[in-house]
């Protein structure tokens, strides 16, 4: 299930995000969710703690 989330971000870097998921024919949202998960997963496997973590959050 999908949540709403309202965050602030620089302007710059709002319009360069926007022309990237543009340039990958993404929507927004879908952009900044598939760079979130590829970082996340990125993170979780450099740290045996945070993917234990995540795991444990994931089937709870």
């Amino acid at each position: 299930m999908k949540k709403p989330l309202a965050i602030r971000i620089d302007a710059d870097l709002l319009a360069n995000v926007r022309d990237c998921a543009r340039h990958d024919n993404r929507t927004l949202t879908n952009f900044i969710e598939t760079v979130l998960r590829r970082r996340v997963e990125e993170m979780a496997g450099q740290s045996p703690e945070l993917r234990a973590v995540l795991k444990k959050e994931h089937t709870a």
